[in-house]
């Protein structure tokens, strides 16, 4: 893609990262869980404790194989009288079923969200002035809010994903037209695409589920030290998970190459030191904010060394960087 043809998505994922964008999710699902197992239940189930988690909080976690893979990334929201698992749609598909399934003597139930839910992210750090401006309740890091705007009920969560400030904002559809319209009412803000989102993910290494997150990814490759809590009981897939951690090290690594130039990379380009192959690409985006461009790429646990030499294919050469987990939520 040529410079000037990139020039709108270019603008929209800046604004993510430098100001403030507002991307209209797509393929959002969630779940209502009910029963008086529930926190008890999903406690079991997921890699993050939430036995303890209170009212208003919400917490990111993963449902794993018993091999250790990812069968999906969520956010779980405590809405007192009920629990909120968001995910992606193509997340779901794996994540219910098993679910569901070892549900036996709990007391709880799957039942599917609101079906006329509408939902943002709104990132960047002028995006918390944006949401005081538009008369939203703020709430704290790692928390929710619930606002009356226009008589419905708009939920509000803050997060960091991995260095860049995020809102995510829950609306249903009846009100969601007039509240992006209040958002956007200041030049502060401007909508981005999923492609601009891709791009400032990518930037910030933040994984996305059949991207870098999926059935074929061991938990540990991908880093995700914020969905886990190390020093909780027994879940899917825990034994692989801690042993990697504590008796070895997984066999490749997330990590972010920045390239020493702006071509394009395919999804699955070769990363190579010297003339061997070590890894493939996930993601690609181009400089932004001053930043240079970077692929995401999974290369074997040896070569995942901070300043590493690397070639990638079609794109030439780049510099290999460690990401840092931070609290994120998807």
């Amino acid at each position: 893609m040529a410079r000037d043809d990139a020039y709108p998505i270019r603008r929209e994922a800046e604004a993510l990262i430098r100001a403030a964008g507002l991307y209209r999710r797509e393929r959002h699902a969630v779940l209502r869980v009910t029963g008086a197992d529930r926190l008890d239940y999903l406690h079991r189930m997921l890699t993050r404790s939430v036995q303890g988690l209170a009212v208003g909080q919400a917490v990111y976690a993963c449902l794993l194989n018993p091999k250790g893979r990812v069968l999906g990334d969520l956010t779980l929201w405590n809405c007192d009288d009920h629990l909120r698992l968001e995910t992606s749609l193509e997340a779901l598909v794996a994540l219910r079923p098993p679910l569901e399934r070892y549900v036996i003597a709990d007391d709880v139930v799957f039942a599917d969200g609101p079906p006329d839910e509408v939902a943002w992210v709104l990132a960047g750090p002028d995006a918390l002035g944006v949401l005081v401006r538009a008369g939203l309740d703020v709430p704290v890091e790692g928390g929710f809010s619930e606002t009356l705007w226009q008589g419905a009920s708009v939920l509000l969560l803050r997060v960091t994903r991995r260095g860049l400030p995020c809102f995510e904002l829950r609306a249903p559809e009846a009100v969601a037209a007039a509240l992006e319209a209040r958002l956007l009412a200041t030049e502060d803000v401007q909508t981005a695409g999923p492609r601009a989102w891709a791009w400032a993910c990518a930037q910030y290494g933040i994984p996305i589920f059949g991207r870098e997150l999926g059935e074929d990814v061991l938990f540990n490759e991908a880093g995700l030290e914020e969905a886990i809590t190390w020093g909780k009981g027994c879940f899917p897939g825990q034994e692989p998970v801690v042993m990697a951690k504590h008796r070895g090290h997984p066999p490749r690594c997330l990590v972010a190459v920045d390239l020493e130039n702006e071509t394009p990379v395919e999804r699955g380009a070769e990363v190579r030191v010297d003339a061997a192959s070590v890894g493939r690409v996930t993601a690609w985006a181009p400089t932004l904010a001053h930043r240079p461009a970077r692929a995401l790429a999974y290369i074997r646990h040896a070569e995942a060394i901070e300043g590493r030499r690397v070639q990638v294919a079609g794109a030439g050469p780049g510099t290999v960087h460690r990401i840092e987990p931070a609290e994120t939520a998807r």
